[in-house]
């Protein structure tokens, strides 16, 4: 069965035997446990502190089911948002793969809560480019190669190549540059 949360594709066999620990769970704290997933995600590292005391009154084991519990929901929560579930469909979906109504209330009430916030943070954390602070390029026709010396980032890389491969790399970059461009138009997600 394929999964919206999960970008259409097949919910992780672990996550399926997850679940069941999740159930057990009081809907009330597996909220708080997802909050402080979410507060993990956005400002790394999570307080595993106040994960333990809410675990600390539960049957549960408070150590392996309290990480597996916090994978879970960290993967539950990051995939809806990387893939925009639409949380509604998110509901839907935990309560097929065996969490309690009131438990995938809980969770996407949470998801509802931060989803923004998360958005924005994973955009954050994405598609950084190093700033290139200098290059030079020196072309040797006695031995038909170029090099480059690139400064990036206060670190100096040198780079030999054949004049075919410079040309692959023009060719790719000035496509990449394209597509750049193309993702800056506004137009182009309407």
């Amino acid at each position: 069965m394929k999964f919206r949360f999960c970008g259409e594709a097949d919910c992780p066999d672990w996550i399926l035997a997850e679940i069941y620990t999740l159930s057990r769970l009081s809907s009330v704290k597996l909220k708080l446990l997802a909050q402080i997933v979410v507060q993990g995600i956005m400002k790394p590292p999570v307080d595993l502190n106040k994960a333990e005391k809410l675990f600390s009154d539960s049957k549960l084991d408070s150590d392996i089911d309290l990480k597996t519990c916090m994978a879970c929901l960290s993967f539950i929560i990051t995939s809806a948002v990387r893939f925009s579930c639409n949380s509604n469909a998110l509901h839907s979906e935990l309560q097929q793969l065996g969490l309690p109504r009131e438990h995938s209330t809980s969770v996407k009430r949470v998801v509802d809560e931060h989803c923004e916030e998360v958005t924005s943070h994973f955009k954050r954390q994405s598609l950084k480019v190093n700033h290139l602070e200098k290059f030079t390029v020196e072309v040797d026709p006695s031995i038909n190669c170029v090099t480059m010396d690139l400064k990036v980032n206060g670190e100096n890389k040198k780079v030999t190549m054949i004049p075919f491969t410079v040309n692959i790399l023009l060719e790719n970059l000035k496509e990449i540059q394209h597509k750049m461009a193309q993702l800056n138009d506004p137009a182009v997600f309407l």
